[in-house]
């Protein structure tokens, strides 16, 4: 048999940092875009079902965000580290940091599968189904369960390529899997073609199986083809490196976390003003997902050239890429800033003609508008704490934020008896403090970091534990 060849590595370390940046956000941009088109072809689909059907595929889909926070931690440290790694050269570690994330992810989500496979009656029941949403929700989510392992595998091993400088491929593999969802999700849930019509159950099906040929295609890349790693030698867990990783992967994690807290919050005082205004956050809350899109990819192609130029010990790299990572972002931002802001009725009517629900999301639209600069800060200064391998200062901005939210929009709406914009502006007002916290914080890292390597040697205080 041909032996297998190690396919050439790319250094993040040299060459234009601009350059560099787009060739690496470009990728991450296209796919998140196909993720976004994922979501909305099973939607689409879905909902041709009607509202019982549409019904289970949202309560099922809740339980997206607590896996998404366990492959957080996991894909997050697994790139720093990789990245870091390959800035030092040492391309051994990184073949084991990689090995690691697989073990774990194997771990996480067969217990993610089968811990679903369990509790699907009691949980579509918890969250309100009955009935048909009941019935098809149990028959989605068990399904669904079994994802998670596929997902996490596919999260997990597509930001370790980021952090080894790669992200077409993942952006291919994605493309592949999105094309054969689509080809698939109408054919199993309507009978197509002389196949049995499954319902919700032939979407699930659907995803299943465009995730497991997704992973096949990286499994066959991996193993069979050119990689950039060597995985020669025995799997075998390791505490010293899971201990790293999770050091820099459970912060982010518990930002997501986080998010669905602020989101369960929001929704519930939200919720005083009627269903006008619920609709109202769910258009906006879909436009601003829109807009931060780009700004996700830079920070994130950005995270990956901070991690090679913080383990090649190239200061200048790591703050020349910090700079124009973020001013790509505020251009961007204030761009989105003054277009939400001249033209909110026409963005809001694009979703709906029900003038109290653009009423809400018009006055939505505006206020988040304001706060579009300080959101690409908080993004790019995360991803950079991310590059650095020490990321719960963000989670300690973000706690700030939550807790200053959830102790202001409690308090001051009702006591003042200030309407629906007052919740939008407290959460500007947070928004500034989790700004200056991230943004004081990486100032001051930076500073350590230069100061290391002047001494030429790592920080400790940087250093995973």
């Amino acid at each position: 048999m041909e032996k297998r060849r190690t396919t050439k590595r790319i250094d993040l370390t040299e060459g234009p940092i601009l350059q560099t940046l787009v060739k690496l956000a470009v990728p991450v941009t296209i796919s998140m875009v196909l993720f976004t088109v994922y979501l909305l072809v099973d939607i689409y689909f879905v909902g041709r079902l009607g509202s019982d059907a549409v019904a289970a595929l949202s309560i099922s889909s809740n339980a997206f965000f607590i896996h998404l926070g366990f492959s957080t931690i996991l894909g997050t440290g697994g790139m720093a580290l990789i990245a870091q790694a390959f800035g030092r050269k040492d391309y051994n570690q990184a073949s084991q940091v990689f090995k690691q994330s697989l073990l774990m992810a194997l771990v996480i989500g067969s217990v993610e599968a089968v811990t679903g496979l369990l509790i699907a009656p009691f949980y579509i029941k918890f969250f309100g189904g009955g009935g048909k949403s009941l019935e098809w929700g149990i028959q989605y989510f068990q399904i669904f369960s079994i994802s998670f392992l596929f997902m996490i595998f596919l999260y997990v091993i597509g930001n370790c390529y980021r952090g080894m400088g790669d992200t077409r491929i993942p952006m291919i593999i994605m493309l592949q899997g999105n094309i054969l969802n689509m080809v698939l999700d109408p054919l199993l849930i309507f009978g197509w073609l002389g196949l049995p019509a499954l319902g919700v159950r032939g979407a699930a099906i659907a995803s299943l199986i465009s995730q497991i040929y997704a992973l096949g295609i990286y499994g066959y890349l991996i193993f069979f083809k050119e990689f950039h790693l060597n995985l020669k030698g025995k799997w075998r867990f390791n505490p010293e490196i899971i201990k790293k990783i999770l050091y820099i992967g459970v912060p982010s994690g518990m930002n997501h976390f986080l998010l669905a807290a602020n989101l369960m919050i929001t929704y519930r005082v939200i919720s005083s003003y009627g269903t006008a205004a619920l609709a109202s956050i769910g258009i906006g809350f879909r436009i601003l997902q829109g807009i931060y899109i780009p700004v996700i990819a830079v920070a994130s192609a950005m995270a990956a050239i901070v991690g090679q130029n913080f383990g090649a010990r190239k200061f200048p790299r790591i703050t020349g890429t910090l700079w124009i990572a973020w001013l790509i972002s505020m251009i961007f931002m204030i761009g989105c800033t003054a277009i939400c802001l001249l033209y909110p009725y026409a963005l809001i009517s694009i979703f709906s003609r029900n003038a109290e629900v653009i009423q809400f999301g018009v006055i939505y639209l505006r206020i988040f508008a304001i706060g579009f600069v300080l959101v690409g800060t908080i993004m790019v200064a995360s991803s950079a704490f991310q590059g650095l391998g020490k990321t719960y200062p963000s989670l300690v901005g973000a706690v700030v934020d939550n807790a200053l939210f959830a102790g202001l929009v409690f308090t001051l709406p009702v006591y003042f008896s200030w309407g629906i914009q007052s919740v939008w502006w407290i959460k500007l007002v947070t928004a500034i403090a989790e700004t200056v916290v991230v943004a004081l914080w990486l100032r001051h890292d930076l500073a350590k970091v230069r100061s290391g390597f002047t001494r030429n040697r790592q920080p400790a205080e940087l250093q995973p534990v």
